[in-house]
């Protein structure tokens, strides 16, 4: 009955890398191609943070007799995702990843492949694995940072109340467990609810506890195993390195740096290091270092379109449009289908008021992508600037009717339509 372990712990694993190849696949299409690049777009469970913190740790908590959460995370630069719609559905994708998982867990239960008195080594398995995911996706459900459940709803809080939640987020997962672990009512509708979703599907639960005792029984051998293949091959830097993006994941910005600086000293030249850190400086709107940070990544990696592209957001943070724009340059010279650094130097070359060749490039990129809505809007305002008033408005009418709610509210107090306000037409598009 050993494999019971064998199984449940190969299991786990295979479904932390569906979870968070389900938050990779939606960011790829919402607008963050870099997650390709970043081999999130793998079943690799070594591309998916620290394997002690996402695998090893998530077994421990299931001996202890809690939930083994996920534990794995990839970057995801919220900054290059279309509209909070894509924000919203990328938090969604990895429960409903999760989600899919038990159900095909649960597929040879419910053809009545499995008696549910049998002794097997493999049903007893599948119907705790079945379990575990059911009870990790309501968990996960949870409106509490860093759950998925919150980043589904935080795109649309208020900026105040998100910073407020943010700051609770290294906190969240913690305070979750000491409710289940003390808050004895808690715990018993969690498992409640699980056990219901789990009969349901025709997953017996008898078996799933049956499943979970062999588990317990067989599984500090494996464990050890783990341990010990962890320790051997574990390298300094790229453990500094796991964790510096362990705490970017949480938003533990200047812990991130200082990871990333200790993972930076031992391999100066570590690529991936330098622009991580540069990312957690650009969210703590230190761009000057960020840009610094940067700059040491692209000495080591040149055409790396994605370090390009932030030092040209970077730029453009510090109103230094023109080098911006060289950045932006750089990324298209690199990959030409990288939409958004064609709509970036658009707005940079829209700040320089030079409207016919911000025009242009918001053409390029809604080449590449014709649904772009921030294209269509920001395309619309040099239409307006240049005074083409009938280009303005078919133009702005397409952003609006790509997302109706952001770019209504936001053309009525834009000062780039201020000549244009009193045009019937415009009036109707803000609904007036």
């Amino acid at each position: 009955m050993w494999l019971v372990a064998v199984v449940v712990c190969l299991g786990w694993i295979l479904s932390v890398c569906l979870h968070e190849f389900g938050h990779a696949v939606v960011a790829y299409f919402g607008g963050d191609t870099s997650v390709k690049d970043k081999g999130y777009l793998t079943l690799n469970p070594l591309k998916y943070t620290d394997p002690g913190l996402s695998l090893l740790l998530p077994i421990l908590f299931l001996l202890m007799g809690g939930i083994a959460l996920p534990g794995g995370a990839v970057y995801i630069d919220r900054r290059r995702l279309r509209s909070r719609w894509w924000e919203s559905a990328v938090s969604a994708a990895g429960p409903v990843a999760s989600a899919v998982v038990a159900l095909l867990l649960a597929i040879p239960f419910g053809l009545g492949w499995a008696i549910p008195s049998s002794q097997s080594w493999l049903w007893l398995s599948l119907a705790f694995l079945c379990l575990l995911e059911i009870a990790s996706v309501l968990l996960n459900l949870l409106p509490i940072p860093p759950l998925d459940g919150y980043g589904i709803i935080e795109p649309w809080l208020p900026h105040q109340t998100r910073i407020q939640f943010n700051k609770f987020g290294k906190y969240g997962i913690w305070f979750l467990f000491g409710l289940l672990w003390f808050v004895d009512p808690l715990n018993q509708l969690l498992w409640n609810c699980t056990y219901t979703i789990s009969e349901f599907l025709n997953v017996p639960s008898e078996m799933a506890v049956r499943g979970y005792v062999v588990f317990r029984e067989h599984v500090n051998i494996l464990i050890v195993g783990l341990i010990g293949v962890l320790w051997i091959f574990r390298r300094k830097e790229v453990e500094w390195y796991n964790r510096g993006n362990t705490r970017l994941e949480n938003r533990q910005y200047e812990k991130a740096i200082a990871a990333y600086e200790q993972a930076i000293k031992i391999k100066p030249d570590y690529y991936e290091a330098w622009y991580y850190k540069g990312s957690a400086l650009y969210q703590l709107q230190r761009y000057e270092e960020a840009l610094a940070s940067y700059d040491q990544a692209i000495q080591i990696k040149p055409d790396s379109y994605e370090t390009w592209y932030a030092k040209g957001c970077s730029l453009g943070q510090l109103l230094k449009y023109e080098e911006a724009i060289a950045s932006y340059e750089q990324v298209v010279q690199i990959k030409p289908d990288y939409y958004e650094a064609w709509y970036n130097k658009g707005y940079s070359l829209c700040q320089l008021l030079k409207y016919e060749e911000a025009i242009a490039s918001f053409e390029k990129a809604l080449q590449i992508q014709p649904d772009f809505a921030d294209a269509w809007y920001n395309k619309a305002c040099c239409y307006a600037l240049q005074g083409n008033v009938s280009l303005a408005l078919e133009t702005l009418q397409q952003a609006i009717k790509l997302d109706p709610d952001q770019f209504r509210e936001q053309a009525k107090t834009d000062s780039c339509f201020d000549a244009i306000r009193r045009n019937q037409h415009f009036k109707d598009l803000m609904g007036e």
